[in-house]
Order: C-alpha cells, then sequence, then structure tokens
C-alpha cells in the first residue's frame, strides 16, 4: 500500500494547516481480472465466475433494497445507509427534501479479533505533497 501524506489547504475544515494520510490508487482490477486470476487458481471457467458474480449482484441489490444485511463468509457484510437532512419534527420528514443519499456500508469480516481482509497491510512507500 503506498500512503501519501498532504497538509490541509482549504481553510474551511478541520485539517486546515494539519497533515493527513490518504491512501494512493493507481489500478483498477476489473471484473475480467478477478474471472481470469479466479480461473487460474480454481477449477471454475472465468465464464462462470461471471454468471455467479453477476447473479450474486442481483441478490446483493434485492436484499439491500429490502432493508437487509447481507453476510458472506471471508469477505464480510453489506447494509444499505443514508444520509439526511436535520428537520425540526418528525412529521415534517419528506424523502426527496430530506435524504442527501443513499450508500452501501461494508464491514469486513472479522475472525478471532482479525478482520481478515485488513491483515498483513504493509506500507510500502510514503509520498509527501510538495
Amino acid at each position: 500500500m503506498i500512503v501519501k501524506i498532504t497538509k490541509g489547504a482549504r481553510k474551511n475544515i478541520v485539517s486546515y494547516g494539519k497533515y493527513t494520510a490518504k491512501t494512493m490508487h493507481y489500478n483498477t482490477i476489473t471484473m475480467d481480472d478477478v474471472c481470469e486470476e479466479i480461473q487460474k487458481n480454481c477449477g471454475a471457467k472465468a465464464s462462470d465466475v461471471v454468471q455467479v458474480l453477476r447473479e450474486l449482484v442481483d441478490v446483493l441489490k434485492h436484499h439491500l433494497q429490502q432493508g437487509n444485511r447481507v453476510q458472506l463468509p471471508f469477505l464480510g457484510t453489506m447494509k444499505m445507509d443514508i444520509e439526511s437532512k436535520a428537520f425540526e419534527n418528525p412529521k415534517d420528514f419528506n424523502p426527496a427534501m430530506h435524504i442527501k443519499r443513499c450508500k452501501i456500508s461494508f464491514i469486513p469480516q472479522s475472525y478471532k479479533k482479525h478482520q481478515t481482509l485488513l491483515e498483513d497491510i504493509k506500507i510500502d512507500k510514503v509520498i509527501y505533497d510538495k
């Protein structure tokens, strides 16, 4: 993992004038890349993996929109969340006016006090913003 150190330059943010660390992402791994790698590691063909992943997306969407959490072993749990504007009276709630956005929250799977997706992370390089 590569980390970039930057100084907060916007006066209206809490970190103004202070330094923060952010991860750098250089590549995007596509579904084709994932399918090819899985095909090399097990007996499933890439076309089988694509079919399963596409179906997984449909199933996840259905259950998340129904208000369910979806837990996938060795991966984690996903759930739908919303961010809303504040309002004075509960009777005044209007979804179109008060919901700012919907998002999916992901909680990595924990196993024996370790988060399997977050295990063995090493910082390989630190970049300092000028």
